[in-house]
């Protein structure tokens, strides 16, 4: 479920319109319940964790510190790896978010829970999330500068809202 105090704090518009579809939708697909939610907020502290180093890879900081110090080429370099390495991360949280959605779809299909039309919703919302992230890649690679808020709240968002359990591991 969504936050309505925690969503206005929300500075991307884009990611403030996907949280509020998904908690249009919320109410109509049921969720898997979690006997302990502590380790449910566990769970999502740990895929925060793994994912936290892509709110810096596209921040200009370590690129203008080389610059300043007249190594542009070593700046240049240096910016190709972080993209390389945020499109790494995006592609992994791609594969566990469709892994977790196909996971979550068998357990709705086994309760009697399903609904086609709500399932695609969800994909829909999932898959503009990791679009966005990767527009937000070639933004990047484009020279754009890229807040690393916008990074974060489509993190959080993606790993928050979500009605998927991604792997701990």
């Amino acid at each position: 479920m969504t936050h309505p105090v925690r969503d206005l704090k929300i500075k991307n518009g884009f990611i403030r319109m996907l949280a509020a579809e998904s908690a249009r939708l919320g109410t109509e697909l049921p969720g898997l319940e979690t006997p302990d939610e502590q380790a449910s907020l566990a769970s999502a502290s740990s895929v925060r964790e793994r994912y936290a180093p892509m709110h810096r890879l596209l921040a200009p900081d370590d690129e203008s510190f080389l610059i300043q110090r007249g190594l542009r080429a070593a700046a240049k370099k240096l910016r190709r790896e972080h993209r390389n390495c945020y499109f790494g991360y995006v592609a992994r949280l791609a594969r566990e978010i469709r892994g977790a959605r196909r996971l979550h779809t068998l357990a709705m299909a086994s309760e009697g829970h399903w609904s086609f039309w709500i399932l695609l919703a969800h994909a829909v919302l999932s898959e503009s999330s990791l679009l966005y992230l990767r527009w937000l890649g070639f933004r990047h690679a484009a020279g754009v500068q890229v807040a690393a808020r916008d990074v974060r709240e489509c993190l959080d968002f993606l790993i928050a809202e979500s009605r998927f359990r991604l792997a701990t591991s």
